[in-house]
This record gives structure tokens, C-alpha cells and sequence, in this order.
């Protein structure tokens, strides 16, 4: 009997054990991580969310969106999320701080590249000359689009990479012809920086050009010839399998080295009843953080942690999305995620 006993309550032991270790190490029942996060991130974050599932028994919902409207579902509209993953890391201290969030980090790099497929009018013409993008865009016939500058970092960026071109070739003509021509943007000098101006009514006044608001929505468009050129982040164009032009180092933003040169170029946004941005260019990193409006700011955590790991590093490399050598934290990051080495 004393051994049926001890027995029993051996077996009783070992399911709260078990049930405490569920608990604590695979989240909570019912419980659902929320990750917003930027379009051009969507498929290494939602291999990521895979395997956070597998590990940690936890539900992950992964809503994607250009960078400034996922910041604008906390701030204007008041939804919770766990995760806060942007294109732009400066977007977190600049609309977050200090209610919504006191700290990032930042964990990626990319580069602007102008994407096309083999179905593209003058993609030969490209190929043989890739100099020659800016001439090939404006082009009869030829049909190209970025994203909207007032909800997607890369549409802001696109503007610059434009503006930044007119500088590095020393043609105005670049910025006329391709953007002031097309759309109802403006242009003006502040100091030695050249500033671009974009409505929150953004109107496209050309056939020849598609406004979108998503990068990652151009794809579609590339894929079935509606548009020939699209302006894309690299690890988006590696991800689709599509071809693509490499722009010079002083205008893809993608050379840390370069960060004096991009910020003579700034690019104001307007956003719904947010007030006027400047947003100077500068090399591209992303960041993360979890909102203080957080359901579940452990989980959170937890996931910006499977980001920063072995784990999530080789799944950014992997799809094309360089991991920064090491990250850069910035605000009260929690001590769970500052590991050794980092900035």
C-alpha cells in the first residue's frame, strides 16, 4: 500500500511538473502573439513565427503593412501588438517615444534595387547598360511604381534614391522628368540638403507610373507584365526570383560608409492626423521593438529574441536580408535581449 502510494503521488509530481512546464516555457493557453510588421520582412518573420510556435506551443498572427501604417495601427487606431518589426528603425524612437515605446533594436540591413522581369519593355536595354536605368524609366511605353511614401518606408525611400540620383549624376532632369513631372510632390532646397515634399493627398498625374501602398504589392504587378520596373528592397527581389538592377553605392542606400552623402537628400511625409516628418535618408537598418501596449510583453520578448539568435540571423540571411554584424540597441532594452557584442 505504502508503495501504491508513493507511486501515486509520484505520477501526481510529474503532471504538475509537466503542467508548470508548459506553462512557463510553451506560453500561455489561448494565448496569441501579434506581430506587425513591415511588408518587405514578411517571409523570414513568418518562417520565424514557425518556428516560435513549434518551440514555445504559442499562436502567432503576423499582419503585415508598409512601416508607417503599422505604426500608425498603435498610435492613430489604438490596436495592440506584441511585436513591432519597421523597415526603419528611426520610425520607433520618432513616433513611439515616449508612450508607446522607450526602446528598439536594430538587427537588419538592405538595399533599394529597381526590379523587372524578362516580360519588361527595354529590360535588354538595362541589362547591357544598367547605367542607363534612370533613361529606361522614362521611356514610352515603359510603366514603373514605388510604394506610397506616406505609409512604406521603401515609397520614401524610392523619392530618395530619385533625388539622390539627380545629385550623383548632376542632373536635375532625373528628379523632373521621373517624380515632379508625375505626381503633385515639390521640391526645395533647406540649407546644402535638397527636400522632397509629398502630400498626404499624393496624386499620380502619368499612365507610366503606379503608386502602391506596399512595395511588396508590386510584385503582383511585376509578375503579370501590368508594370515593367518596380523600386524594391534586394532581399525582396532575391525572395520573388526576380531580376534586378544594382544601383550605384551613393544612391541604393545600402552603404553605412555613405551616410553623410545619403542625408543630403530628406523626404517629408505627411500621415493622416499625424503632423509633417522629415525623413532624411540614411543607410537602410531595420529595428523592433515591443509596444508598451503589449497583450503579452514576455512573449514578446521572446520573439525579438528568436530574431536576434543564430536561429533568426540565418533565417534573415538566407532570404536576403543581411543581419547587421552585430545589434544595436538603444532606450531600456530589456536584459533578455542584449546579448554579448552587440551595440
Amino acid at each position: 500500500m505504502a508503495l501504491n502510494r508513493m507511486f501515486i503521488a509520484l505520477v501526481l509530481v510529474l503532471v504538475v511538473a509537466t503542467a508548470v512546464y508548459a506553462t512557463y516555457n510553451y506560453g500561455r493557453p489561448g494565448a496569441v502573439l501579434k506581430v506587425f510588421c513591415a511588408g518587405s520582412i514578411k517571409i523570414p518573420i513568418e518562417r520565424l513565427a514557425k518556428i516560435f510556435r513549434d518551440r514555445y506551443g504559442v499562436d502567432v498572427h503576423v499582419e503585415y503593412s508598409g512601416s508607417v501604417e503599422a505604426v500608425r495601427k498603435v498610435i492613430d487606431l489604438g490596436r495592440p501588438c506584441d511585436v513591432l518589426a519597421l523597415a526603419d528603425y528611426r520610425l520607433i524612437p520618432k513616433y513611439l517615444y515616449p508612450n508607446y515605446s522607450d526602446w528598439y533594436v536594430a538587427f537588419a540591413g538592405n538595399e533599394v534595387v529597381l526590379a523587372f522581369t524578362s516580360r519588361s519593355r527595354y529590360s535588354s536595354e538595362v541589362v547591357k547598360d544598367p547605367s542607363r536605368w534612370f533613361e529606361v524609366l522614362g521611356m514610352p511605353g515603359v510603366r514603373w511604381g514605388f510604394s506610397d511614401p506616406n505609409k512604406d518606408p521603401c515609397g520614401y525611400r524610392a523619392v530618395g534614391v530619385i533625388a539622390l540620383a539627380s545629385i550623383y549624376y548632376g542632373r536635375s532632369d532625373i528628379l523632373r522628368d521621373l517624380l515632379l513631372s508625375r505626381t503633385n510632390m515639390r521640391a526645395g532646397v533647406r540649407g546644402d540638403n535638397l527636400v522632397i515634399y509629398v502630400p498626404s493627398n499624393l496624386e499620380v498625374r502619368s499612365t507610366g507610373l503606379v503608386v502602391r501602398p506596399m512595395s511588396v504589392e508590386l510584385v503582383s504587378l511585376l509578375e503579370s507584365g501590368s508594370i515593367d520596373y518596380a523600386f524594391e528592397y534586394l532581399s525582396v527581389a532575391k525572395q520573388h526570383n526576380l531580376s534586378y538592377v544594382s544601383l550605384p553605392r551613393e544612391v541604393n542606400l545600402g552603404d553605412p560608409g555613405l551616410k553623410e552623402f545619403y542625408s543630403k537628400v530628406a523626404v517629408n511625409i505627411l500621415t493622416g492626423s499625424s503632423r509633417e516628418r522629415a525623413i532624411r535618408m540614411a543607410p537602410i537598418v531595420y529595428g523592433a521593438t515591443v509596444p508598451k501596449v503589449s497583450e503579452h510583453p514576455d512573449l514578446g520578448i521572446k520573439f525579438v529574441e528568436l530574431m536576434l539568435s543564430d536561429t533568426g540571423r540565418e533565417v534573415f540571411r538566407e532570404l536576403g536580408q543581411p543581419p547587421l554584424t552585430k545589434p544595436v540597441y538603444s532606450g531600456n532594452v530589456p536584459k533578455e535581449l542584449v546579448v554579448e557584442g552587440g551595440g
